[in-house]
């Protein structure tokens, strides 16, 4: 009897070939989705009447409760965005057309939100609600507009620590003294405290009302000290004087007045007048700073290129000039910075051959 065609048939079966068997696995899983899929759709199609009257019900809401119907608002301010978007990858003036079209499209929207507001029934007022007070020994404080003082002194103060200078000095007073405020209040409850436990009649202090005339006064000191640390007065008086009169070195930067300086920088409107030095390695070198800023502090500090601090000078406040000394440093590119502002108008980059 030959039975090789059984053992054809049954070797598939008995040692089957496992690589062909993993290719087929993700046509399984895409065979057991399309199942469950069928199982879902039967299930939706299956549940409850098929039909529930000959015409659509219009589902009608509960009194005073509104419900605005179908709108293609959205659609057109989605259409808005997506126009935007795409002008603004393709660039130029099809972004004045993009913007045109969402505000458009945003205008529409408003212009149907407002409508469907003024279909709204009005509310009933609700009646007052009459608090009777905390219990017994339990102190409540009433509203403080000190918390608010405190976040924008400590913002000014951030603010004063960025800018520098004199800024810096009326920003920490502001700070201050609104600290102080705060402390003043805490006081005066923590004696209405001790007060109320003596007569058993719990009093807060006075609404504090806004200190407008101290908030001006710091206004007009920020705004005064701001403009004078600018330098903005001094290069109006120069302006005026003529040019030379206030001795000041010329417009090319050189050293001046017989400085024997290797290099020379100027610091004027919080910015160094050149971005890029050069000089040779293997010795000390000089470098005369000069900062025209006046009531701000600058300084030149050497960092490499991971910025990592090589050489660090004392600071000088403006107008007023110096002559660093620096140590010879290895051939390379390094970077020159005011680590008081260490900003990109006073960053720059030093080349030692």
């Amino acid at each position: 009897m030959n039975i090789q065609p059984l053992l054809d048939f049954l070797t598939p079966i008995v040692v089957p070939d496992w690589g062909a068997l993993v290719a087929l696995i993700p046509l399984g899983l895409l065979l057991l989705v399309l199942l469950w899929l069928a199982m879902t759709l039967r299930r939706f199609a299956t549940a409850g009447p098929v039909r529930r009257a000959p015409a659509r019900v219009q589902p009608v809401p509960p009194a005073s409760i509104h419900m605005p119907g179908g709108s293609a608002a959205p659609i057109f301010a989605a259409f808005g965005a997506f126009s935007l978007l795409a002008t603004v990858i393709i660039g130029g003036p099809a972004i004045l057309a993009g913007v045109a079209i969402l505000v458009v499209t945003l205008a529409l929207w408003g212009r149907e939100a407002m409508r469907d507001y003024e279909h709204l029934e009005p509310v009933s007022t609700l009646p007052a609600v009459v608090h009777e007070g905390p219990p017994p020994g339990v102190h409540m404080p009433g509203p403080s507009i000190r918390p608010f003082l405190g976040a924008l002194g400590t913002g000014v103060l951030f603010g004063g620590i960025v800018i520098g200078g004199w800024v810096l000095l009326v920003a920490l007073i502001f700070f201050i003294w609104t600290l102080v405020g705060w402390l003043t209040d805490f006081k005066a409850e923590y004696r209405k405290v001790e007060e109320a436990d003596q007569t058993g009649h719990l009093e807060n202090i006075p609404d504090r009302a806004w200190p407008k005339a101290v908030l001006q006064l710091f206004v007009i000191a920020f705004v005064v000290v701001a403009v004078a640390q600018s330098g903005v007065v001094s290069r109006l008086g120069a302006a005026a004087a003529g040019p030379g009169a206030s001795g000041a070195p010329g417009g090319s930067g050189a050293p001046g007045g017989g400085s024997t300086a290797d290099l020379t920088v100027v610091a004027k409107d919080v910015a160094f007048d050149t971005k890029a030095l050069s000089i040779g390695g293997g010795k000390s070198f000089t470098i005369e700073f000069k900062n025209q800023d006046a009531g701000i502090s600058h300084n030149i500090e050497i960092r490499d290129a991971s910025g990592s601090v090589v050489q660090d000078q004392p600071t000088i406040d403006g107008v007023n000039e110096t002559v660093y000394t620096f140590n010879a440093l290895q051939p390379g590119t390094y970077t020159f910075i005011c680590k008081v502002h260490p900003i990109p108008t006073m960053t720059g980059t030093i080349t030692v051959k």
